[in-house]
């Protein structure tokens, strides 16, 4: 389907097309011209941008390439999603699809498009990465255990689906289980998550200065809809959270964030409010709007120790529902492609059936990423799109 090379004087022909318009694919473009003068680069592909010019090299929508596709020896693929596109080329001309690991083999490292994606030109800001990662993880570990105690012991992680549930994870066949490897995030009840002013004033300047967290164009698509729907002077339940990146968007914009999680969160800053889901669904009280960003679809599966449920995700967002004021807002993200799929034990990815199921109750009044036509030329391909939703009394 591709093939792998690990240097640029491994790849086939003169005649090349680089499939990516970001970072990466700037990074790619500079090794070609610097390594291989021999090679002649034709243009940038994207599945994603219209056709036209990027730093001065033509930019070519998929879409629209069927010709210049017969006319080349290699296309290097330097996006995190290669598989994806490998499988998109295929049969599509005579070239090779190319991905450039050099001496980088793990997949992993790749799907990091903050950090990893760039492989040879952010080598030294990976590995710094790396290292302060794994070094603030034992910190805080250690610094649990001296406040809290010794760690609880976690609940059962589910390595499948027991048999008597599996019609109701698969609405009766109508879902597909995808195999996936089996994914950890539970964490002892006793060692809760900190979130402290230092860590929250660092997320703000990101913030102001345009930059996007984990989930990349997502978060650009979430400050369009912010300017569009304005929630300055709001209350805001944001719905599941690791860090108060989302809650940091929301006091950018003149709101108050009440972050809402299963495990305690410990707020040492008085700009954010902690509340635990038992306490959101038992009490009272109604928020104006809410934000649920890659939340809802891990509900019932297990990774993060909850006990499997089917419908755990519905229920979820039903009991936001009841806690939003009638006509309040939601920004709203979930995974979604053509067809309903599970990847067991991580996420949902919400399909035709599903995703109405989910939305049931809400008006959708604005969205982004979710090319309807795509989904329908590739009912597998999952996107992770931004809705903005309006609770319908």
């Amino acid at each position: 389907m591709f093939k792998v090379i690990h240097s640029l004087s491994d790849l086939p022909g003169t005649r090349v097309a680089v499939y990516g318009a970001g970072a990466y694919g700037a990074s790619v473009r500079a090794d070609l011209e610097r390594e291989r003068p021999d090679a002649r680069i034709i243009c940038f592909l994207d599945t994603f941008r219209p056709s036209g010019e990027l730093d001065g090299l033509g930019l070519v929508n998929i879409e629209e390439a069927n010709e210049l596709l017969q006319s080349l020896d290699a296309v290097v693929i330097a996006s995190a999603n290669y598989r994806d596109i490998a499988r998109r080329l295929e049969g599509r001309g005579p070239f090779e699809a190319c991905i450039l690991m050099r001496d980088l083999e793990d997949e992993r490292v790749r799907r990091d498009k903050e950090v990893f994606e760039a492989v040879e030109a952010l080598r030294g800001d990976r590995d710094f990465h790396r290292y302060f990662h794994d070094l603030y993880l034992w910190r805080y570990r250690a610094l649990c255990r001296e406040h809290f105690g010794a760690p609880c012991g976690l609940p059962p992680l589910a390595e499948d689906i027991p048999a008597g549930l599996v019609d109701a994870f698969t609405m009766n066949g109508d879902c597909e289980i995808v195999e996936h490897k089996i994914w950890d995030r539970r964490y002892p009840s006793n060692h809760p998550l900190i979130y402290t002013d230092q860590e929250l004033d660092d997320c703000l300047r990101r913030i102001d200065l345009g930059e996007c967290g984990i989930y990349g164009r997502l978060d650009d698509w979430l400050r369009e809809a912010l300017a569009r729907h304005p929630i300055r002077g709001a209350s805001v339940a944001v719905m599941g959270s690791i860090s108060p990146w989302y809650e940091g968007f929301c006091i950018c914009h003149g709101a108050r964030p009440v972050t809402v999680d299963y495990n305690p969160i410990i707020s040492r800053t008085l700009r954010i409010e902690t509340i635990t889901a038992r306490e959101f669904t038992s009490g009272d009280r109604v928020f104006d709007h809410a934000l649920s960003i890659s939340s809802f679809e891990h509900d019932g599966l297990g990774a993060y120790g909850d006990p499997l449920d089917p419908d755990a995700d519905l229920a979820a967002m039903r009991a936001m529902k009841a806690r939003l004021r009638p006509g309040g807002l939601v920004f709203f993200n979930v995974p979604v492609a053509e067809r309903d799929m599970i990847y067991f034990n991580e996420f949902r990815v919400y399909g035709r059936l599903r995703l109405p199921m989910i939305l049931e109750g809400f008006e959708v009044l604005d969205s982004w990423g979710c090319d309807r036509n795509r989904m329908r030329q590739d009912p597998e391909k999952v996107f992770n799109p931004l809705f903005v939703l309006r609770n319908i009394p």
